[in-house]
């Protein structure tokens, strides 16, 4: 009489065995594969706020070049014109303008910081304020803070007020076609010498 095989049975075990096995694997795999893409995120985002903060994509506006056109640019001894995608005033010196320290400036443009060296107020040119005021009768029109009252001559000149410097100025480069650019991510603190700053403009 034949006996009956267990073969089938233990075959049907292992296969589930195996279909189990298979899984736990699938499942690690996927866990390894989704850590290391989490990994390569994470890391590509830093990377990426990295050169983000060291500002590597060359801007434009404020804290890259500016250019600014020659319908643009004021007269010498004409009022400064503010230019506001770069945050800074254009001022054309006339000759000694705004040298009221007589630090021996002889005029040209001059792109001044429009902030406030005391604490950060952006300053506006007053074309009417009388320097009378400030000890300078005779002379009109003045940048003076609206917050704390920092007075500055044209060339950006302390003479008045809190600030403890004159206005800082952006480094300025004449262009061939009458056009200038302005780059104000280089920013030099205001002293005594902001008009000898001046680049001379024909």
């Amino acid at each position: 009489m034949a006996q009956a095989q267990p073969a089938p049975r233990a075959t049907g075990r292992i296969e589930r065995a195996r279909q189990i096995e298979a899984r736990k694997l699938a499942r690690r795999s996927f866990l390894r594969v989704s850590a290391f893409s989490g990994l390569a995120l994470f890391t590509g985002g830093l990377i990426a706020s990295f050169l983000g903060f060291f500002n590597l994509r060359k801007p434009t506006g404020f804290g890259g070049t500016v250019t600014v056109t020659p319908d643009r640019i004021p007269r010498p001894g004409a009022d400064p014109v503010r230019i506001p995608e770069g945050k800074f005033w254009l001022v054309n010196l006339n000759g000694p303008e705004g040298d009221v320290l007589q630090a021996g400036g002889t005029g040209g443009l001059l792109a001044l910081y429009w902030k406030c060296p005391h604490l950060g107020c952006t300053v506006p040119w007053n074309p009417a304020f009388n320097g009378a005021a400030v000890n300078f009768p005779g002379i009109i029109g003045w940048f003076r803070c609206p917050c704390h009252g920092s007075t500055y001559s044209k060339a950006g000149i302390r003479v008045y007020g809190p600030a403890p410097r004159p206005m800082d100025t952006m480094a300025i480069k004449v262009n061939g076609d009458g056009s200038v650019s302005v780059n104000t991510g280089q920013i030099t603190g205001g002293a005594a010498d902001n008009p000898l700053r001046a680049v001379p403009y024909a």
